[in-house]
């Protein structure tokens, strides 16, 4: 099994931000405050002082965030004390493309190397606001190599991040009142076809916890949890004197 580290590694590559900066023991990334994986931190070194992060965060007028992964338990038991809540419990989930082959796509299915207007439509159906739309999409182009799956019909869509022999699914999106009819599995199975095609041998993808409906089509797709890992969030008002130590 992979280190926490070693995923949030590879998150932040197949997921990159506009800014990252090593500071005091942290990795700090900020993207216009669109997504929490984009614009968190990471603790690198145990011990490493929370106020660099708080002046980090609050230099772009955000409240502070940081990663939990597996292995975090120094920093997370500080950031608790800290008075740092925990938001958005999550999981990776991981397949093999080598020994489970995907099945065969449906032909109607498509995965191009531009998004094209259905596709940035789907935003809205993940909760996106429309001002933000711009920012994920310079998301994903600095990323390495992405693949973007969308059904015919437009009521559904995903993306794979390829990178070396992993590919990464992000934005999967289903209009509502188009769920249960197997059209996400159909984007996926696609999407995993396409990433196979080009090299990948494993494929994973992150879910929130309290998502029953996505965790079933991944499980249907061969898809198992591999870790556990969320985020600690603190105000965004500045701290006085006396508590600015790590």
């Amino acid at each position: 099994m992979r280190s926490g580290a070693w995923w949030a590694q590879r998150v932040a590559e197949d997921w990159p931000a506009a800014e990252v900066e090593l500071r005091a023991g942290w990795r700090l990334a900020w993207s216009d405050g669109v997504t929490r994986r984009a614009n968190s931190a990471v603790c690198l070194e145990p011990g490493a002082p929370i106020g660099a992060v708080e002046e980090f965060y609050r230099e772009r007028g955000s409240a502070p965030c940081v990663q939990i992964w597996p292995g975090d338990g120094e920093a997370d038991g500080r950031l608790a004390l800290r008075g740092y809540g925990v938001q958005r419990a999550a999981q990776v989930m991981v397949r093999d493309l080598v020994e489970r082959p995907p099945e065969p796509h449906r032909a109607d299915v498509t995965v191009t190397s531009r998004p094209d207007d259905a596709w940035r439509a789907l935003w809205g159906e993940s909760g996106r606001s429309p001002e933000h739309v711009p920012a994920l999409h310079r998301i994903l182009d600095r990323a390495p190599a992405v693949g973007y799956g969308r059904d015919p019909s437009g009521a559904a869509r995903g993306c794979a991040v390829l990178n070396g022999r992993w590919a990464g699914v992000y934005a999967m999106a289903t209009r509502p009142a188009d769920r249960g009819r197997g059209l996400a599995g159909a984007v996926l199975e696609s999407l995993l076809e396409w990433a196979g095609a080009e090299g990948a041998e494993h494929a994973y993808l992150l879910v929130e916890q309290d998502n029953p409906v996505a965790l079933r089509v991944y499980e249907r797709a061969g898809f198992a949890v591999e870790c556990a890992y969320g985020y600690r969030v603190g105000t965004a008002e500045p701290y006085g004197p006396t508590t600015r130590t790590g």
